[in-house]
């Protein structure tokens, strides 16, 4: 599988266009789609399907290449945010952004709310979250 060194660049399988209903299907199947870009049409009429490439293992690539030996293998594709992701909440993006990284969490406020369930009690908190920037000769 290729990777590329390029900011931004993403793994993404190739195919033609008849077929891409299907990959995509199986890709979403496996759970190795990457929601968060876009399919793209390719200049030479094919279509990119981009993944997650530290999910896509060989197993996944030998079975593609048995069920559809028209698709490629993993090129690096410059990516185009889908809607879902240009419409995320800023606690998603924060909690996508920082995911895998240490940060921390701090309560600025806490109130208690009117319930109108017996034995249930809510309460609003209002969090600031940050990521945790590394120290300077930490491993």
């Amino acid at each position: 599988m290729e990777v590329s060194d390029t900011p931004g660049a993403v793994p993404a399988l190739v195919t033609e266009p008849r077929f891409a209903q299907r990959l995509r299907e199986y890709l979403e199947a496996e759970q190795v789609l990457d929601a968060r870009y876009r399919l793209q049409r390719m200049p030479e009429g094919s279509v990119a399907l981009p993944v997650l490439g530290d999910k896509l293992t060989e197993q996944h690539m030998r079975a593609l290449q048995r069920a559809q030996p028209h698709a490629r293998s993993p090129l690096p594709q410059d990516p185009v945010p889908s809607k879902a992701a240009a419409v995320r909440t800023p606690a998603q993006r924060l909690s996508r952004e920082l995911h895998g990284r240490p940060w921390s969490t701090s309560i600025l406020h806490i109130e208690a709310v009117k319930s109108y369930a017996p034995h249930v009690h809510h309460v609003v908190l209002d969090l600031e979250c940050a990521g945790l920037c590394p120290r300077v000769g930490s491993l």
